[in-house]
């Protein structure tokens, strides 16, 4: 029998219930929008982790130079693939400018300095939630690189609901990349600095062209 008493169960039971409530999110995105519904979501359920264990949270926030510098590499790394990679599959998948047009549209904001303040509470949020619970769990029952790459595919499925294969394409991808920088780091300041980097890059500064 199952111990559910036990640290390992109630992990894979907080990272059940976080996939569940996720995929409510999004599935209300459609009536509440994207930052209320999903942005509202990775707030409370990063309050939550914090609350459900502050010792964790916080070692896994821990920052430092060296860590910092790393996120902001890789965060630039992923920003320059994406711009350059985004060019050829628009041409080659034309149905992909149209999606990502309709994103940008979904997650516009009244000005910079609003998203950049809504910005970083959300992410810190999701990557207490995906990099945090939900991979710690997959990762002690499966391994690490196992428990990443199924972490990135969770991430992207609890998307569906919100009708993007863009968006799908996006989470897997990136989940993969700040997956992986959590776990070679034991960090997750690598991760949100990177994550943080692109978002402001791709999504706010210099948007893809999506002509």
């Amino acid at each position: 029998a199952t111990d559910l008493s036990s640290p390992r169960s109630r992990s894979t039971s907080l990272a059940v219930a976080c996939a569940v409530v996720w995929l409510a999110a999004a599935a209300s995105a459609g009536t509440l929008g994207i930052w209320s519904a999903l942005g509202g979501a990775a707030v409370a359920l990063g309050l939550a982790v914090l609350l459900f264990d502050r010792p964790a949270a916080t070692a896994l926030l821990r920052p430092s130079l060296r860590l910092t510098l790393l996120g902001a590499a890789a965060g630039g790394l992923m920003a320059i693939a994406t711009y350059l990679l985004y060019p050829l599959l628009a041409r080659s998948l034309p149905f992909i400018a149209t999606d990502t047009a309709q994103l940008y549209a979904a997650v516009q904001v009244p000005s910079l300095v609003v998203a950049l303040v809504a910005l970083v509470p959300v992410i810190v949020g999701e990557d207490l939630v995906w990099r945090g619970v939900v991979q710690t769990a997959l990762v002690q029952r499966l391994g690490a690189w196992r428990g990443v790459a199924l972490t990135a595919f969770v991430h992207a499925l609890v998307h569906l609901p919100l009708g993007s294969p863009v968006l799908v394409a996006v989470a897997f991808f990136c989940g993969l990349a700040w997956g992986t920088l959590r776990a070679t780091t034991a960090s997750l300041v690598p991760t949100l600095v990177a994550h943080l980097l692109w978002d402001v890059l791709v999504l706010l500064w210099l948007p893809l062209d999506t002509r």
